[in-house]
């Protein structure tokens, strides 16, 4: 059994489980059914692994309820390549790219991906600032190319003019005289 992930058909996900509806089993995780109820930024859900879980919408990306009793609050937000999340737990923010995350607050809790493997933890960290690395490297290079092209071009243009309104002023002066 294997899942595939259904927001990107291209990319299916390497992990071995089964999502249905209410039912997921996995090969770490075992198995779980879930049923949730749902009404006006309220909601319950029963899960037969993690028991029942009350919360109610604060507004778009946070939630608080209860869940066996103990009090969770949840928050999510991400505007660009940053992704900020909140809990009980604290507070951490993350840098998204195309391999992955680094967790900036929590470098232990960054991914890499690279070939199909995914990669998480200290090594993610390390792999994860390595590419920005050279990524910054290249962007700098593509910087300075894209300055330097510019603004050569905007100086032969300058002096093109220059030359053109000293051919033209003589030739008319020429004219005159």
């Amino acid at each position: 059994m294997s899942s595939t992930n259904p927001k990107n058909k291209d990319n299916p996900s390497k992990r071995i489980e089964y999502r249905g509806k209410n039912v997921r089993v996995s090969r770490t995780g075992g198995v779980s059914a879930t049923k949730t109820f749902k009404g006006d930024g309220v909601g319950a859900t029963i899960n037969t692994k993690h028991g029942l879980r009350l919360h109610k919408r604060l507004f778009k990306g946070a939630r608080m309820g209860f869940q066996n009793g103990n009090f969770q609050f949840i928050g999510r937000y991400n505007s660009g390549p940053f992704n900020f999340n909140i809990s009980k737990n604290g507070f951490s923010t993350s840098l998204k790219n195309k391999r992955g995350s680094y967790n900036i607050l929590k470098p232990n809790y960054s991914s890499f991906k690279i070939a199909g493997i995914q990669v998480r933890g200290k090594n993610a960290a390390t792999f994860q600032m390595i590419y920005m690395i050279i990524i910054l490297f290249v962007n700098f290079i593509k910087f300075f190319w894209y300055t330097t092209i510019s603004i050569l071009w905007f100086g032969f243009l300058s002096i093109k003019w220059i030359v053109d309104f000293l051919i033209g002023f003589f030739k008319g002066y020429r004219e005159v005289n």
